[in-house]
């Protein structure tokens, strides 16, 4: 891997750079068992198992199965959710089955005896490797030097740029473009320059770094990242036939391609995830046979480059206004493959981009025809400026934009979203707007749609912006930009006492959002609390004739229980979290007892529950739009169907989050007008809030999925 001397981070400082908010965890927290048996035949046999923890924690089990019959081991604790690694020996060849309230939910595959589940099903080594065999099948560009060749560097370049990238890495960037006319192929790459003073310090990446990029000082070389647009199957086959799509490469210093590497020395992570981070990538998991989805692939990006974020050397050659026209050609370039992207047949590509805004950016930029000779820094989109059509904007929009939005939110934000539900609108402040596409941060009132993500992302947990230089020069200055967007939020748990904005790192609990269950006992979790070092819960209030009470209280996971009879009503229950830098504020949630809910929170499954209200229910009609015939219209392009097939639980698990139950996009998108269906599922209604319960209880319980044989398979 390619490493940049790092240092440890305390426990209350932000670190989630280059990591999407839901690592796909594929294992909730909770009790699993592990059936042990025979691969074939029915002979009794001994083994020995090894169970591995993400904190490389390891326990061993020995024991043996009788003859026709297998050995269950119970009791497989999972503190939070993430991976586990189950490793058998044995003199004979053995099957594993690991499993939760009865249900299977993973086999292993091999004679070896093996289960090995990642901590993150989309940063991984393996996952790193899966996407290289499907943006490289044959292998060719292995080397820097291959790819080059591969992408007709050989026969030169179109235009050669150098600057620092002061907004997102801080390296010094030596960077080399070229396109193929005749077939509309294109291709960059750039050389990385870090001048490392010291270990872990930001001011690794400061001016020195375009310096040694000028004067391309092998000593500060620290890999080459490497862009194409090219067709998906010029390999052979692909699901994405000829259509070209973004392909992202990453080179050490020695020209040797890698598929982990460190760029902000805050650890090495995946391909391609460090890049997409910031390239409006969809990661989804792999499929079942290890391949990349076709769907993820198609989905990265070109990013357009703003002059006006980068920062130049004083050397004569390297200074701006002698580097515009090289930028000029690249955006031209960058401008052309979006609109390749955006001619892509709508109907027929699910997670259709919407490619205008980001057209829009470029031409507001350069001209309609992209020939002005320099960017305007000035420019600002019509949606964020002061216009008499939206009166209710309020006044400082376009400095909202120019100080915040455009700086440290729209390089990323502007790639992201789908064409499907645009036409339908939701009145905002008395004007009609679509929110369909509200993720791309196309106007001030798609923005101000998320005011409680985007309190929650930037100030409570630290995810955004995404990347650490980006992060370190949004916070350089608290009362400047942090404090700007809050105003604009509404959200007076942003400012402390004396008026000043809260910067991320202090603990804040997340106790779950209320719900409403069938009976006790149920299984708390705080796991998704930011910062939190310990916990502390309380009962605060029950119903009269209620014997409720707290098991093991000052952990992640207590347990509410009752020591008599199970009384129904109200259960208001309290969360406080801290780290070293104290306590924060209590958070309280209620837990309903209706003994009139079908199942307990144990009993539900994805088949039986909720895959009814996904596809046959009649206030929540979710397959109107998301499956093959549904789609038409307004929703062409639709990212994901519910049809019950094979496929639909992988589907739906790629949109639930197991270690943040809450924020999965199962739940936050039909219950948000920012949903391109508009609100399905209204928790402002009982049947809302009795479908929302249902789903966040089945996830919090582990999201297993049924004994259907038809979407269970």
């Amino acid at each position: 891997d390619t490493e940049i001397t790092r240092v440890p981070v305390a426990a209350e400082t932000p670190n989630s750079f280059l990591l999407y908010p839901n690592t796909q965890a594929p294992l909730g927290a909770g009790e699993y068992e592990v059936n042990i048996g025979p691969k074939t035949g029915t002979a009794a046999g001994n083994y020995r198992l090894v169970i591995t923890h993400d904190d490389g924690r390891s326990e061993i089990r020995s024991g043996s199965w009788p003859a026709a019959g297998t050995k269950t081991e119970k009791d497989i604790l999972l503190s939070q959710a993430g991976g586990l690694r189950l490793q058998v020996e044995s003199s004979v060849a053995t099957t594993l089955l690991l499993r939760r309230e009865g249900d299977t939910l993973v086999i292993s595959k091999s004679d070896t005896g093996l289960i090995d589940l990642p901590l993150s099903q989309i940063n991984s080594a393996a996952y790193g490797e899966a996407y290289y065999k499907a943006v490289d099948p044959t292998s060719s560009r292995t080397t820097l030097a291959a790819w080059k060749a591969r992408n007709g560097f050989d026969a030169g370049v179109d235009t050669h740029v150098i600057f620092r990238d002061a907004k997102d890495l801080g390296y010094g960037r030596d960077m080399y473009a070229r396109r193929d006319a005749a077939t509309g192929r294109i291709a960059v790459f750039v050389n990385n320059y870090v001048v490392a003073l010291q270990p872990g310090s930001s001011t690794n990446y400061g001016p020195l770094n375009v310096e040694a990029a000028i004067s391309q000082d092998s000593r500060y070389l620290i890999g080459t990242n490497a862009i194409e647009f090219s067709p998906a199957n010029e390999d052979g086959a692909s699901d994405n036939g000829a259509m070209k799509i973004t392909k992202f490469f990453t080179y050490d210093s020695s020209g040797k391609r890698i598929a982990s590497a460190d760029l902000d020395g805050r650890g090495s992570k995946h391909m391609p995830g460090i890049c997409w981070s910031c390239h409006g990538g969809q990661t989804l998991p792999l499929n079942p046979d290890g391949s990349f989805q076709a769907q993820s692939l198609r989905s990265a990006k070109f990013n357009l480059i703003d002059a006006a974020q980068l920062e130049y050397s004083a050397q004569s050659g390297y200074q701006r206004t002698q580097l515009e026209s090289g930028l000029r050609l690249i955006n031209q370039y960058v401008h052309a493959s979006f609109g390749e992207m955006r001619a892509r047949p709508l109907a027929t590509t699910n997670g259709h981009w919407d490619a205008d805004y980001a057209i829009a950016l470029a031409e507001g930029r350069y001209g309609a025809t992209l020939n002005r000779a320099s960017s305007d820094d000035d420019y600002v989109p019509e949606g964020w400026t002061q216009n008499p059509s939206f009166p209710a904007r309020p006044v400082g929009v376009e400095q909202l934009f120019k100080q915040v939005v455009e700086p440290h939110c729209l390089g990323c934000h502007s790639l992201q979203g789908t064409t499907a539900g645009e036409n339908v609108t939701t009145l905002v402040d008395g004007n009609n707007v679509s929110l369909a596409n509200a993720i791309n941060f196309s106007s001030y009132e798609k923005f101000i749609a998320y005011r409680s993500r985007i309190a929650d992302y930037v100030y409570h947990r630290g995810l955004m912006p995404m990347s650490l230089r980006n992060f370190e020069s949004f916070w350089k200055t608290p009362t400047g930009a942090p404090t700007l967007l809050a105003s604009f939020l509404g959200d007076s748990t942003l400012f402390d006492a004396s008026g000043k904005v809260i910067e991320p790192g202090h603990a804040v609990a997340r106790p779950g959002a209320s719900r409403t269950v069938k009976t006790l006992p149920l299984q708390l979790d705080g796991n998704a609390s930011s910062f939190a070092l310990s916990y502390s819960w309380r009962l605060k209030s029950q119903p009269g004739g209620g014997n409720a009470s707290l098991l093991n209280a000052g952990t992640a996971r207590p347990t509410l229980v009752t020591s008599g009879a199970v009384v129904n009503g109200n259960y208001e229950i309290e969360l406080t979290v801290s780290n070293g830098k104290g306590a924060g504020t209590p958070v309280s949630s209620v837990i309903t007892v209706d003994s009139s809910v079908a199942r307990t929170p144990r009993q539900l499954t994805f088949a039986d529950d909720v895959l009814p209200i996904l596809t046959t229910d009649v206030t929540a009609q979710c397959t109107s739009c998301h499956s093959a015939t549904g789609n038409a219209g307004a929703h062409a392009g639709v990212p994901v169907y519910w049809t019950a097939d094979s496929s639909v639980y992988r589907r739906v698990m790629e949109r639930v989050d197991l270690r943040d139950p809450e924020n999965s996009r199962l739940l936050t998108k039909p219950t948000n007008p920012t949903h391109g269906g508009g609100v399905r599922i209204d928790t402002g209604t009982v049947l809302g809030r009795q479908q929302y319960s249902t789903i966040l209880s089945w996830i919090r319980e582990g999201a297993v999925c049924g004994s259907n044989a038809t979407v269970c398979p």
